[in-house]
């Protein structure tokens, strides 16, 4: 095994532990640690003028998640400052996003819903027919609507992750 081998072996999991420590982000942690792993394996020729190895890999190391955290919380910024100048400058617009976005999240989770739920749920939301008229139609008990309502609004409000309250609301805006 080659000296950046070792290097390699030895330091891989204590750098992912650092980043996760730090970033609390495994996927991110991953792809921290490759990074510091490919600037360890460019400077490969040099490394074996490192007195302390521990210090030196720890240095990148830290560099690189001071470098990762002031570039996530630039990007940030950039976003809350494009938000900020939408909701001054095109309130309508963002308005009309935050609804398409609503309605497409909808959309999707109404393509898992078995049929049968599905089919009752899209009468009463966009026919906006009664649970009689819907029985009636689908020749079904109207507690047999109910329920059919009743676990396609709980899996939808489940996979958004919002309170009921929240929900409903979400639920309204689409609706609209």
């Amino acid at each position: 095994m080659n000296p950046i081998e070792e290097i390699i072996k030895i330091y891989e999991k204590r750098i992912y532990a650092f980043f996760l420590k730090n970033i609390k982000l495994p996927t991110v942690a991953e792809d921290l640690t490759q990074d510091v792993l490919m600037k360890l394996w460019i400077r490969r020729n040099t490394l074996k003028t490192v007195q302390n190895m521990d210090s030196f890999v720890f240095t990148i190391a830290k560099n690189h998640v001071i470098d990762h955290l002031r570039k996530a919380k630039s990007e940030q910024e950039y976003r809350n400052a494009i938000v900020q100048h939408i909701k001054i400058h095109s309130p309508k617009a963002l308005d009309n996003i935050i609804h398409k976005e609503y309605q497409n999240t909808l959309n999707e989770l109404l393509k898992e819903l078995p049929a049968r739920q599905k089919e009752i749920f899209q009468l009463s939301r966009d026919k906006g027919l009664s649970h009689d008229e819907i029985a009636e139609q689908l020749n079904i008990t109207n507690k047999s609507v109910r329920n059919q309502l009743y676990y396609a609004m709980k899996y939808l409000r489940e996979k958004t992750n919002l309170d009921t309250l929240s929900f409903i609301i979400l639920f309204m805006q689409c609706a609209v």
